[in-house]
């Protein structure tokens, strides 16, 4: 079952499923948002509001560094 623990509006939602922290995060493009989402690890999976809301912005612009931890489907 799909839990939201926290959510800023346009810029991320952070879920909790089987046991997992899943982090969802908008992508911004020309005409369109879209989002991907990220498994989140270590020291990521305490990160407060503002922590978040910093990682969001650094998927964002270096999502090659994060690529890898990207779920798909």
């Amino acid at each position: 079952m799909k839990k939201q623990l926290m959510k800023h509006q346009w810029d991320f939602i952070l879920y909790e499923e089987n046991e997992e922290k899943i982090f969802d995060v908008v992508f911004h493009n020309s005409f369109v948002d879209t989002s991907k989402k990220f498994k989140l690890e270590d020291e990521e999976l305490n990160f407060d509001f503002e922590e978040l809301k910093a990682l969001a912005e650094d998927i964002r612009n270096n999502y090659e560094k994060y690529k890898d931890r990207e779920i798909i489907g």
